[in-house]
């Protein structure tokens, strides 16, 4: 009798079902490496020196208003070459593990490779080589960009937040009699470097010529050198964090487990800011910005802290006053945004009380600035061209501001929000030299003890607005700044810029108990 072996043919559907979902799983993890890989490099092409900090707080907050060219540009880099690289590969891989043998049958010479162990070992192993493949995409980025350290910080604890930090609600402070307006630019991205040949690189000559002269002829807060400016520490490196910076005198943090940056309708609810303080005393709020006012949350933290009235490019166009398909830029361009503001300006004068008139340029903003019809073509990049038409629209601003009848008692404060993000255009400069932001007050209400030899950061201008404006604030001290007018030390100055920086980068629990207020409790409890 012959006897047939009896072979469980369900087992090869199964088998095959299991191989199917491997092939499955491993293209999937090719294509997360990839994707993460391309992610850190479009990153770091188009942002300098960015932290995980600020990678987190763009998850964390609306991100309405993008510009559609950066979400463009991040869109082909990480899903479109992300992808071309992993076809190729999986293409590569087909070759090399010899899976290509029953299509390529007239190639003898493959065919007998097919069968070789090196074959054999990548046709059995690409599990292990696309997981491989993924976590070292995840380490890379991790290390370049930081997560590490942010991680590291997340875990160690400080109290220097807490021993530094002074409350503006229980802190005395008195308005002159007649209380000053205040207009306050925040130039994007405005450095001293701009202006400071000797650093070498691409800057040839001072770019930014007028906004020197400005300085020169008014309050500038300077180090030694008498040119540096402001120092950018953590927490401040980016438009959001810088405006929150150096209107509270406190750093951004963004720990992992908390979410007060504007996504729940709230945005640090247990601060005391300049909007906080100027609403108590009576002042009238606007904030201009050439974008969506709900990008990075920017709305809510000026409505919630100082009620201000919101204008930006949907509210123009809502108004009328922009076309309803208007969109240049970020929304539209510096040489309009001076136009409204002198708009606004005009009528919050003509309402008798004091006012805070804030706005944001954006032509400087990284790529490559914006170039309007108003830049010049003198130099050989196109950055630089714009940071001198922005230079020369600020300074004309100002020279028509001088021609109003609010001028005699308002005070301007000119800030560069951050250092410029656009890892192309300083390229070449001196590794050691320290670039900081652009500062300018003009027609203050009182004169420094100390103008230059100072070591100071942008959440100074916090307390130094307010002095500005006459304002006299006991001890002389509002959040972690210091009242640059008076001779206090800094915390700059008595701690130097690496211990503040790494204090400042810790995990606070007086941060989060001070500032996020009664929600973060209620988030713990749950």
């Amino acid at each position: 009798m012959t006897v047939i072996k009896n072979e469980n043919i369900a087992d090869k559907p199964r088998a095959s079902g299991k191989k199917i979902t491997g092939i499955v799983f491993a293209v999937i993890l090719l294509l997360l490496a990839h994707y993460i890989f391309m992610l850190m490099l479009w990153i770091l092409d188009r942002y300098d020196d960015v932290q995980f900090d600020q990678i987190l707080y763009q998850i964390k907050s609306p991100v309405a208003g993008t510009s559609g060219g950066l979400i463009g540009s991040a869109l082909l880099t990480v899903l479109g070459i992300g992808t071309l690289l992993s076809a190729v590969e999986i293409g590569l891989y087909l070759l090399i593990s010899g899976r290509l043998a029953p299509h390529l049958k007239r190639f003898k010479k493959y065919v007998a490779y097919s069968a070789t162990r090196v074959a054999t070992f990548f046709k059995k192993r690409y599990l292990t080589v696309t997981s491989l493949m993924l976590i070292c995409s995840v380490m890379i980025f991790v290390f370049r960009l930081g997560v590490h350290a942010f991680i590291y910080n997340a875990i160690v604890h400080t109290d220097f937040i807490e021993n530094h930090y002074v409350d503006p609600d229980k802190t005395e402070m008195t308005f002159p009699d007649e209380k000053r307006n205040l207009i306050y630019i925040f130039l994007e991205s405005m450095e001293t470097t701009y202006a400071d040949t000797s650093v070498g690189g691409k800057i040839t000559e001072n770019f930014i010529p007028e906004l020197t002269e400005l300085a020169s002829n008014n309050v500038s807060f300077t180090g030694p050198d008498g040119k540096s400016g402001a120092l950018s520490y953590i927490g401040t490196r980016w438009t959001a964090a810088a405006l929150f910076a150096q209107t509270s005198g406190v750093v951004i943090k963004v720990p992992l487990n908390f979410d007060v940056y504007g996504t729940d309708g709230t945005y640090m609810p247990g601060i005391a800011t300049l909007g906080d303080v100027l609403a108590d005393a009576g002042y009238q709020q606007t904030i201009l910005l050439g974008s969506d006012a709900g990008f990075a949350a920017r709305d809510t933290y000026f409505t919630e802290h100082g009620d201000y009235k919101i204008i930006d490019v949907y509210s123009l166009i809502d108004e009328g006053k922009l076309p309803e398909d208007y969109w240049e830029w970020w929304g539209f361009e510096d040489e309009k945004l001076f136009d409204f503001a002198k708009e606004e300006l005009l009528r919050l004068s003509a309402t008798g009380q004091p006012f805070n008139f804030t706005t944001l340029t954006a032509d400087t903003h990284f790529p490559d600035g914006y170039p309007c019809r108003l830049c010049p073509d003198t130099h050989e990049e196109q950055y630089a061209n714009v940071l001198s038409c922005s230079s020369r629209q600020v300074y004309e601003f100002i020279e028509w501001c001088k021609q109003q009848s609010f001028y005699e008692n308002t005070t301007i404060v000119l800030a560069g929000d951050h250092l410029t993000m656009d890892p192309n255009f300083l390229e070449g400069i001196d590794e050691n030299y320290v670039r900081t932001t652009y500062n300018c007050i003009i027609n203050s209400a009182v004169e420094p003890e100390k103008e230059t030899g100072r070591q100071f950061a942008t959440f100074d201008m916090f307390p130094t607005t307010l002095a500005a404006l006459g304002v006299e604030i006991k001890g002389n001290r509002l959040g972690l700044g210091v009242n640059l007018f008076s001779g206090e030390e800094t915390l700059t100055e008595k701690y130097g810029y690496d211990r503040l920086e790494s204090e400042l980068q810790k995990s606070s629990a007086f941060y989060i108990e001070q500032f996020y207020d009664d929600k973060a409790k209620s988030d713990e409890d749950e």
